[in-house]
This record gives structure tokens, C-alpha cells and sequence, in this order.
């Protein structure tokens, strides 16, 4: 596996993380959204607004900025739909079958039964990709959707799940240079690391309030399938309402939920597999 390294800053991030030393807020805002329309069908003015944590109306100029360059399309009542400009860029993608219809509903039974943000992630080098979402909203928006961001894995409930998966060599190769540094990380050593993978492995599950002072989160990481990339879903909240006394149960239920994304997708790709 090749190692990548991925810095904090790498994302930008509405709640104040860092940005690059030549950031420039507009092309931000459009690579957020175009990451976006690869994940999900489709998005409203008042949705793109909500990601991007910015008026309807700029929402609305940047959309339609990607609609003259065909990377989306407006569908019936004012929705945003992928275009062909986009399309041809993710077709060489290596995405499994199908994966936000079989994920998603899932994502959104999990929010709606623990109150809480539900996302399934990727692992990309040593960073972990949020590919889709289910936002829990509360009063705080602390524990927001996170669809497109690319954060170093070991911060991530979801994250440490995926990376507990591999080998101590595996992690090792990703991590030739030690550990990006992070304003909130508390694992901060390759060694540190490796126990705290070492207790992921143990408990089937991963916590973690390292990617935001104020999130906690748990993640649980989908069974390895052959060729398939690492992926996991996790469910986050404010610290505030983290449910403490409920964390079995919201094992449980992540855990019900990975099986049943991991089966399906398998056997989608088994029924492609005979055509």
C-alpha cells in the first residue's frame, strides 16, 4: 500500500480548523461541493448551504457556476443533479458497487434511532475520506455532516476502526514519518498508536474526540471484503449530548448496521460478478 501523508489543513474545515498557507475560500467551496455530487444524487441550494456553512445565495452563485461548466445539472424543482462533466470524471473511480443506495439508508436509520450524525468513511492513504452522511440536527451544529472531508485516520472514531484492520507492518507503512500533528490528538507516537489500534481490536469498536474538541464519536469498521477499499461508519454527537450510558446499545447498533451494508454489497457485486 503506498503511504500518503495528509495534513489537518488539507480539508477546509467551516468550524476554524486550519486551511492551507494560499487558500482561497471560493475554489474551497466548489471542490467541497463537486466532492459532494460524487457521494449523493443530488443537492438543494439549502443543503450545499448547510455543508458549506454559507448563505443560500452563495450556495446558489457556486452551483450555478458549476452548472456552466456541466459538472451539474438542475433537475425538477430546483434540485441539483450529478452532470456529465462530472460524470466522466469519477467513471474510472475505483467506488463499490452502488454504495450510497446500499449505505445511506442505513446512515439515516442510525441518526434517527441514536441522535446522532452517521457517516460512512473510506480509507484513503493514512487519511480517512467521509463519503456520505446522515446529519443529526440539533441547536449546536457541533456534530455536523462532514461529506467530502479528508482527515488523518487516527483522529477518527471511524478511522481508527479501518486502520485497526490492517497489520503492525501495514500501519507502519503508512506512517513512515510518524504521525501528522494535530491541534486535538491525543495519540501522538506510531507506539501510542499501535495500543490504542491494539484496544480497537479488542473491543470491536473505536471511540474518539480527537478530530473536534467539543465531538465525541464511535466507529465501527465494515468486515474486510477481497478487493474491496477499508471502510467503516461511525456515529458522532456533541459532548454535550454524547448518551454515555447508551454505549452498548449504540455499538450494537453500528454493528448490526456494517453487517448489513458489508452483505449487501457483496452480494451486489456478486450478482454484477454474473452478468
Amino acid at each position: 500500500m503506498t503511504a500518503q501523508h495528509v495534513m489537518v489543513g488539507e480539508q477546509p474545515e467551516p468550524d476554524g480548523g486550519e486551511l492551507p498557507a494560499y487558500h482561497i475560500a471560493s475554489v474551497g467551496r466548489a471542490l467541497t461541493l463537486l466532492t459532494a455530487f460524487i457521494e449523493r444524487s443530488q443537492l438543494t441550494v439549502s443543503e450545499a448551504a448547510d455543508l458549506l456553512d454559507v448563505a443560500p445565495s452563495t450556495a446558489h452563485r457556486l452551483l450555478q457556476m458549476l452548472l456552466h461548466h456541466h459538472f451539474v445539472e438542475q433537475g425538477e424543482r430546483r434540485v441539483y443533479v450529478r452532470g456529465p462533466a462530472l460524470g466522466a470524471l469519477t467513471e474510472a473511480g475505483n467506488r463499490p458497487p452502488d454504495v450510497e443506495s446500499v449505505a445511506l439508508p442505513h446512515l439515516r436509520h442510525l441518526r434517527d434511532e441514536l441522535h446522532g450524525t452517521a457517516h460512512l468513511l473510506a480509507l484513503e492513504g493514512n487519511g480517512a475520506r467521509f463519503l456520505m452522511g446522515a446529519e443529526w440536527r440539533d441547536e449546536t451544529r457541533i456534530a455536523s455532516s462532514r461529506v467530502g472531508w479528508l482527515l488523518p485516520a487516527h483522529t477518527l472514531a471511524g478511522g481508527k476502526a479501518m486502520l485497526a484492520k490492517l497489520s503492525r507492518a501495514q500501519i507502519e507503512a503508512l506512517f513512515p514519518d510518524g504521525l501528522p500533528v494535530t491541534r486535538y490528538a491525543r495519540v501522538r507516537t506510531p507506539t501510542q498508536l499501535q495500543a490504542e489500534l491494539a484496544d480497537v481490536r479488542s473491543r470491536g469498536y473505536a471511540r474518539s474526540r480527537e478530530a473536534h474538541e467539543n465531538v465525541t464519536a464511535i466507529g465501527v469498521a465494515l468486515p474486510l471484503r477481497p478487493g474491496a477499499r477499508l471502510m467503516a461508519v461511525s456515529v458522532a454527537w456533541s459532548d454535550t449530548r454524547f448518551p454515555n450510558r447508551q454505549e452498548c446499545h449504540i455499538v450494537d447498533a453500528l454493528q448490526t448496521a456494517v453487517q448489513k451494508i458489508s452483505s449487501e454489497l457483496t452480494r451486489l457485486g456478486e450478482d454484477a460478478s454474473r452478468r
